[in-house]
């Protein structure tokens, strides 16, 4: 009796020895358990029109637990109100409100530090109605274009403008919401309007089409970053923090590769948005997902800001808020834990030819 109960003890501990011996890989896709004891939390902000497709990975992968990190999500959809919040110490990092805005409140003296990304480029088409003809950006002169002062479909489709040379042969009309860019089209207030990410179905609605997307003329020209204060980051607990946060997103990156369905149905139950309208925008060919700091294109964004009068006139140097060194660390540290990782890899060679 004795020799059968030990038996059956040691089939048991075996039993639980070998399921500890999975291995769990960034790219297999599996659930870890390896969760790390000492967590760190963050507070995370962003849109609930467009959420944060790498956190939903993240947490649903079980990346963040295995990295030790705690986020909060918290949705502000108006980037002013979130940009109050980040300076305030309301919040610790915003996520989705575009590059333009932030640099406008840096170069007003706020403390704002850019370390990491979440879309290089977004989908920020300019709509018109169907007869309205276009032909290429001369389409646009002589043309009213209606816009949302300061956000990213602004920044973008004048900074284009200008490098054609046509930036002062245009008239642009300001309006507070996308949706009234989209009636003003609509009512012939305006033959053009750009509007921010996820309105394309409501475009269409109104009997609206694309006429151009702004990827195509400026290519990466530098979304929604992740940003936190200066002060904030001086502080070596909140870099290990975001350290943790970026190895957990780039792994949430890494496992979105191909699996896009996934990342569509996590949206869906995170935000109070319908499927068509999500899959719109998360599998347009006109939105990258992207972690990387993409410093040289926050810089060009800042020049090009200056010559058409966005920043004000100071002597701030835009290169002080950007830190890539947090997210290097985290992708080395990445590639050396998970060495058969192509994507990693491939990470350090895109980092290395956008961050120089």
């Amino acid at each position: 009796m004795r020799k059968r109960l030990f038996s059956i003890a040691f089939c048991l501990v075996a039993l639980l020895a070998l399921a500890g011996c999975g291995s769990n890989t960034a790219t297999n896709g599996a659930v870890g358990t390896n969760a790390k004891s000492d967590v760190l939390k963050v507070t995370v902000a962003a849109q609930n029109n467009s959420g944060q497709v790498f956190q939903y990975m993240a947490k649903a992968h079980n990346f963040l637990a295995e990295e030790g990190v705690d986020v909060d999500m918290v949705y502000i959809n108006n980037g002013t109100d979130a940009f109050t919040a980040l300076a305030g110490g309301k919040v610790d990092v915003i996520s989705t409100y575009g590059t333009g805005g932030p640099l406008i409140q840096i170069a007003k003296g706020q403390d704002f530090t850019m370390f990491g990304g979440y879309m290089i480029i977004g989908e920020t088409p300019c709509f018109g109605k169907p007869e309205t003809e276009w032909k290429g950006l001369e389409s646009f002169r002589g043309k009213k274009i209606g816009i949302t002062r300061g956000g990213t479909p602004d920044i973008v489709l004048k900074g284009i403008l200008h490098d054609a040379g046509l930036l002062n042969d245009v008239t642009f009309i300001e309006y507070k919401k996308n949706q009234e860019v989209l009636q003003a089209i609509a009512s012939g207030e305006v033959d053009f309007g750009a509007t921010a990410t996820g309105y394309e179905l409501q475009a269409a609605d109104l009997g609206l089409e694309v006429k151009m997307w702004p990827d195509e003329y400026w290519h990466d020209h530098s979304c929604c970053r992740m940003i936190a204060t200066g002060k904030w980051l001086k502080d070596p607990k909140n870099q290990e923090a975001l350290y943790r946060l970026l190895r957990a997103y780039l792994r949430a990156e890494e496992a979105m590769q191909g699996n896009m369905d996934e990342v569509v149905d996590l949206v869906a139950k995170n935000l109070d948005l319908d499927k068509p309208t999500i899959t719109s925008f998360v599998k347009s060919p006109h939105m990258k997902y992207d972690t990387d700091p993409y410093k040289n294109s926050v810089v060009r964004m800042w020049n090009k800001m200056g010559k058409f009068g966005y920043l004000s006139d100071n002597e701030v140097k835009i290169e002080d808020h950007i830190n890539t060194a947090i997210y290097k660390k985290a992708l080395e540290s990445l590639i050396k834990d998970y060495p058969n990782s192509q994507f990693f890899k491939d990470k350090l060679v895109q980092f290395n030819a956008n961050n120089s």
